[in-house]
Order: C-alpha cells, then structure tokens, then sequence
C-alpha cells in the first residue's frame, strides 16, 4: 500500500512540474495585454515604456491594486479608464504627456492612496476641474512635480492649491514651487490639509526663505527642499508648531549668516531626528562647533549629513566638544577638513571620507580615549601616510573600518581594541607587507569574523617581507579576492601570485641559501672583529689598565687624568717578597733616616680592604719615582711586573713622558734573562747595580738620594 502512494506521488511530481515552470516563466506576461507584466494573480501591473497613447490603452482588470504606466505617451486620459478599478490603491502616470484631465478621470477611484502624475504637461491655463481630485477620498500621496509651472500662457509659481483642498487625508506631497525674483509662499488653502506632514518640493527655486514661506504649512515634520538655489535663510522659516522631524536642505548657496539662522531655528525643532545639508555652504569655511554640540544637543537628533562642503575645519574645544547623545549618523565627507575632533560616546557611524585629515592623524585622534559606540568609521581618502598608534582606543563595538585610497605603507597603529571588527578596507593604499608580529597576531585573533582587502596596494615578494607572506598564507581566508593581488620581486617585476602558497615556498627555498651565506659572513665578520679587537687590547693593555685604575680613582673619565705638581710620597718601592729583608733592613732605614724623603711600601703603606691593583695604582700614581728592586724573583712575580708597566704608563700618559723608573739591580743578572721594556731602561742608564759591600754602599745609597733629590 505504502509503495503504491509513492509511485502515484512520483509519476504526479514528474508531469505537475513542467506545468509549474512554465508557469513561473509565463506569470510576468499578462493575459489581458500582452505589453504589460503583472504578478500573481494581477494584482500588481506593470505598463512602463511601451508607447501606450489615449486610444491604444489596456482595459484592465477590475481586480488590479498597483499599476504603473511610466514613460509612454498618453496625453487625455478616457474618463472610462479606470472607473471600474474599486480596489486600485496606487496609480502612476509620471512620465507621459498629459496636458488635461478631464472631469470623471479619478471616478471610481475611491481605494486610491498614492497617485503620482510626475513629469507630465498639464497646462493649468486651460480650467481643469477644481474638483478633479474629489473622488479620491482615500488619498495619502500626491506626486504633481515637474509640471511646467513657467511654460504657459500664465505663470503659476507652484500645483494650484485649489485642486487640493478635497483631499483631506493628503498626508504627503511632492510639488514644484518658486519664484526667481519674488518671495514666495505657499497658499493658505493649505491650512486646511490637517492630516498633511511630509512636503518635497522637487522643482524648486527660492532664493530666499522668510517665515512666510511655510507659514500655512503649520503641520508639517518632513520638508525636503533640495536644489532650491537658497541663498537667504531667515530665523523663524519652519513651521511654527515646531515638530519638524526630517529636513533636507541640500544643494543650495547658503552663507554664514544663512548657516547661522538655520542651526538656530533648529534649536527650536525638539523634535528634529534627521538633518541634510549636503552641498549647501560652498563658501563656508568654518564649522561652528556649537552648532553641532549646542543648537542640536535639545534636539532628538540621529543624523546629521553636512558632507559636500567647503569646511577646513570641524573641531571641538572644552566647552563645545560632546555630540548629543542622540546622534547617530554623522556624514563630514568631502569637504576639505584638516582638523576634526569630537566627542563622540553614542555615535555608531562616522564618515569623513575624502577630506585632508592625514597630516593631523599622523599624531592625533578624532575623537577622545572615551568607549565609543562606533560600528563603521570611513576615512578613506584623506592622504593618510601614517595613524597614531592609538587613533582606534576604545572601539570595542566597531565592525568595519574603511582605510582605502590613501597613502599607508604599513600597518603600524595599534588593533588590539577592534575585539568585533569584520571588515577593515586598505585598498589601493601603497602597503608591501606588515611588519609588526604583534599587529598579524592581533589580526590572526580575529580570523574567523575578519575580512581584510588589500586589493591595489603592491606587496613585496622577498625575503625580508618573508615572514609576512607566510603569515597571510596561513591566514588567507581572511583576504578578499587575494588571487587579485600584486607582487613585486627583488627584481622590480610586478607578478599576480594567484597562488600565495607557491609563493612562499619558492621564497623560503631562497632565502635559505641566502640566511645560510649571511650566518658565515656574519660569523667570519664577528671572529675577524674579535680577533682584532683582541690584538688591540692586548697591544694597549697595561694603558687600558693604567686608565681603568686611574678612572677608579678619581671617579673621572679618562680626560680628566692630570698630573699633580705634590706627591705624597719620594718614591713607590716595588719588590718581590723575598726582598723583604732588604727592604725592611736596607733601603727604609737609608732613604727614610732623616725623614727627608718618605716611601711607599706596600707592607705598611697600602690601604687595608682596597684591591691590591687599586693600591698599586694609587701609590704609583701619588710617588714622584717608582724604584724596581730587580732579581729573578721580581721578574717572576704578576704583581711586580703590574708595578713596572703601571710606572711605564704613568710616565707617558701623566707625567708627560718624564722617566719616573729606576732599576736597581740587586742580583747579577743576565741580559738575555730580561724582558725588552727593562733592556729599554738599561740603555737609557735608569739603572744601578748593588755593591753588596760597606764601602760601595755608602756611594750606592748616596747616589739613590741625589736622584731622588734632583728628580
């Protein structure tokens, strides 16, 4: 039983769906004139640009609720024509070439709610019935603009008001109007039109705007008036009942003052929710900062568009510096801002594209370090070389930042605050790479929800930019259209890397021949500077140590090492231990016997706690003549030869060259025993031999006093 409903379901399916296809295909088309389409079941038809006249048109259903006969040539409606259509809720004929409507036309019409006759040619001249628009009961939305007001016999300055006094439900309007030399004002037929809140004026020339203009017009909330070529603006335009909520006054020839009236007048507006201003002050250059964060902070205002303009400058000071918390939107774009800085807490979109803000966001920000609400943030095209490094602190909730069309050649502001962004643009900027880890591993975090664009900037395909292109091939699908991309080789050749993977691999191949040949060059270079630096060191050793001491000593730099014109001592005696003896027993009680002179003897004289090097030095440093007790044990000893070479540097580099060494040679010892600097001062006759007998000592120790007398 089962398999038998399954077979009779199947062999259905299989011949009911060609019929529903070719339905699908067919419903456009309708049954009752084939020029025209219509949806399911006609109730939405579609006549547009099929060349329609009066006497070739369709007779259509009387079920029809839309229909639109755009762009033909009908110039008379028949009276017959849609008198049957009870359920018709819009009718469109803009576009055609109506220049009368006779009387009984809109009969029948009573479901109407949107009527629109745009663009046509009605002749007002030729006494259309008053009550042309009675039937239409039910009518919300009139659209008469474009109509030839100044093309006829008599001039009318805007749709005659007396066809629209039946229409008491008219909630919205779309009419031409103006005078080029003299005030106007629409009529006060309008008075009665209570349900009437919406106007746009589509053919529009008003120099000049008085709070006559609007004056019966008391219910309005949405004015569009665009184009209107206003120079003039006076305070008190708007309706006086005060509940204007939508206002565009773009692209028009306001000045200062006229900018001044109309921020002034919204003060007055609380109920003010959308503002547009686009392409209104061609000559105004500052942008009061007031009138954003003062004139509109009492109103309930979401958008604000001020875009278009000439304005170098848009910065908020101490006391004009939050936007009311109710806004929104805000659209600076094209103008020629070099300066731009608000508080911005509730602001969720912010544009100022095309402006000249790269120099100032080199270093600043445009807003404070405040949480924002911020979800889109375009400054693209401002000539942006560099960000500061915090311009995006506090944009938590930003999804999509748009940075394309200036000049960044690498991403060096900081990202860690975009924890939700989706989509950052930085296309067509001049980026070979990134350069940072920190900023790929922050952009890495936000892989799964990211998409970056980085179509029209040229990458660099080497190995310094190796790392980078590694990362973005493990990160690819964070990229948009990536086969798209560009890379330009060591060699200057620009290729389109369509797969990024082949690439990497081919760079990584290089690159290690070439990181293995910079390691040995590296290496031989850094031996080849040890090795020197070595030879230096041991060819000026005892001056390096010499300095180091005397450095210590004074707590100086080496500049300011001076010779000193007193010594505390006669003479520093060096000797090895197993000189003692004589020392104690020979040259102290000889050279100290009538305390003339005074020596330096390390077993009395050094300072107790203080290096043995540092005494040396010291004791040195403050004797006028430095006495070597010479034996082999003296040549054998480290410290002996340190109180040798010490005296040899202070004699150079302190004394100014003045020999202050003298040699006593206390065994017989042999030249071939002696190291060449002691050789150098035996020839120099720094020198004398120890008798070892009464008599010669006497003229021994006689001549050690008159050297150290004379010297």
């Amino acid at each position: 039983m089962k398999l038998s409903n399954v077979y009779i379901t199947s062999v259905y399916v299989i011949y009911i769906m060609p019929v529903v296809i070719s339905g699908i295909f067919t419903e456009n088309v309708c049954k009752f004139d084939q020029r025209c389409k219509c949806s399911y079941l006609s109730i939405e038809v579609y006549c547009d640009h099929k060349n329609i006249t009066d006497g070739n048109s369709p007779h259509f259903p009387k079920e029809v609720h839309k229909l639109f006969m755009r762009f033909n040539k009908v110039m008379i409606i028949p009276p017959t024509t849609f008198n049957h259509l009870e359920t018709l809720t819009e009718l469109d004929l803009s576009w055609n070439r109506l220049s009368y409507i006779e009387e009984g036309t809109f009969y029948g019409l009573s479901s109407l709610k949107t009527l629109s006759i745009k663009g046509n040619c009605l002749n007002y001249s030729l006494e259309i019935p008053n009550d042309i628009f009675k039937p239409l009961v039910s009518l919300t939305h009139l659209n008469v603009a474009r109509n030839m007001l100044f093309y006829t016999d008599r001039e009318f300055h805007t749709f005659p008001s007396v066809f629209l006094t039946p229409l008491n439900k008219l909630q919205s309007i779309e009419v031409d109007a103006g005078h080029p030399f003299l005030l106007f004002r629409f009529s006060n037929r309008y008075l009665s039109l209570t349900h009437l809140t919406r106007l746009k004026i589509d053919f529009c020339w008003l120099p000049s705007e008085t709070n006559l203009t609007f004056l019966y017009l008391p219910y309005l909330e949405y004015i569009e008036m665009t184009n209107c070529k206003i120079q003039n603006y006076e305070v008190g335009t708007l309706p006086k009942r005060k509940k204007i909520r939508y206002l565009d006054i773009s692209h028009n020839r306001l000045n200062d003052d006229s900018l001044l009236n109309l921020m002034r007048d919204m003060v007055l507006h609380d109920e003010l929710q959308v503002l547009k201003m686009t392409n209104s002050f061609p000559h105004v250059l500052e942008y009061n900062p007031a009138y954003l964060t003062v004139l509109l902070k009492g109103t309930k205002i979401e958008e604000i568009y001020v875009n278009n303009n000439s304005f170098v400058e848009a910065y908020g000071n101490e006391n004009n510096f939050m936007l009311p918390t109710t806004l929104k939107v805000c659209d600076f774009s094209n103008n020629k801002l070099g300066k731009f800085y608000f508080g911005m807490t509730y602001l969720s979109t912010l544009n100022l594209r095309n402006n000249s803000l790269g120099t100032y966001l080199s270093s600043e920000r445009y807003t404070n370090y405040v949480k924002t609400e911020l979800r889109e943030v375009d400054i693209s095209d401002n000539l942006i070389y560099d960000l500061s490094y915090s311009v995006f602190h506090g944009h938590v909730k930003t999804v999509k930042i748009n940075l394309s069309k200036n000049k960044l050649t690498d991403v060096t502001f900081d990202l860690s605050h975009l924890v939700s962004l989706e989509e950052l643009d930085l296309s067509h900027n001049n980026i070979s790479g990134i350069s940072s880890q920190a900023t790929m591993d922050t952009l890495h975090k936000l892989s799964k929800q990211l998409k970056i664009n980085l179509l029209n900037n040229v990458l660099k395909c080497s190995c310094k930019n190796l790392q980078f292109l590694q990362w973005m091939n493990a990160n690819l699908d964070m990229f948009i259209l990536n086969d798209k991309y560009q890379c330009r080789l060591d060699n200057n050749n620009v290729v389109y890397p369509t797969n990024v993977n082949d690439i990497v691999i081919q760079l990584e191949k290089e690159c290690n021949s070439h990181t293995t040949l910079i390691i040995c060059l590296s290496i031989g270079i850094t031996i080849a500077l040890i090795i020197l630096l070595s030879g230096l060191m041991f060819r000026f050793r005892w001056k390096l140590r010499y300095l180091y001491y005397m450095t210590r000593h004074k707590y100086t730099v080496f500049k300011s090492i001076q010779s000193s014109s007193t010594y505390k001592y006669d003479a520093f005696i060096s000797y090895a231990t197993e000189e003692t003896d004589f020392v104690v027993n020979e040259i102290i009680p000889n050279l100290e016997c009538d305390d003339i002179m005074k020596l330096c003897v390390h077993q009395r004289d050094f300072l107790p706690g203080e290096e043995i090097t540092q005494n040396i030095t010291n004791g040195i440093h403050q004797s006028r003549r430095t006495i070597c007790i010479l034996t082999r044990s003296f040549l054998d000893s480290y410290y002996c030869m340190f109180e040798l070479n010490m005296a040899r540097m202070e004699s150079i580099y302190s004394r100014d060259g003045q020999n202050i060494l003298f040699l006593i040679f206390y065994e017989q010892l042999r030249p071939i025993d002696l190291p060449l600097v002691i050789l150098e001062l035996v020839q120099k006759q720094s020198y004398i031999e120890y008798p070892n007998d009464e008599q010669g000592n006497v003229v021994f120790w006689g001549k050690i006093k008159e050297s150290l007398v004379s010297s």
